[in-house]
């Protein structure tokens, strides 16, 4: 479930966001979030790549840690 602040707020975002439900993505699982705006889907999936490749022109770095607590995280800085 997404915040109401987790949810598209540009023109960019809705693209984003639209490519995703194309690609099967409930929009519950899209969040925007933090200042820089961020994209995470679901509990820090990894897109998938066909998703990806629709969305490399939007996305400028593919961010991927572990946190000791919640294992692999993964998450997307986006174009703004």
């Amino acid at each position: 479930m997404r915040l109401e602040d987790e949810t598209p707020q540009s023109r960019l975002e809705y693209e984003v966001e639209s490519i995703l439900i194309a690609n099967g993505y409930a929009p519950e699982d899209i969040q925007f979030r933090q200042e820089d705006r961020y994209l995470r889907i679901g509990y820090w999936r990894r897109l998938s790549d066909e998703a990806f490749d629709q969305l490399k022109v939007y996305i400028k770095e593919v961010v991927d840690m572990y946190d000791d607590d919640c294992g692999y995280l993964c998450f997307y800085r986006l174009n703004h």
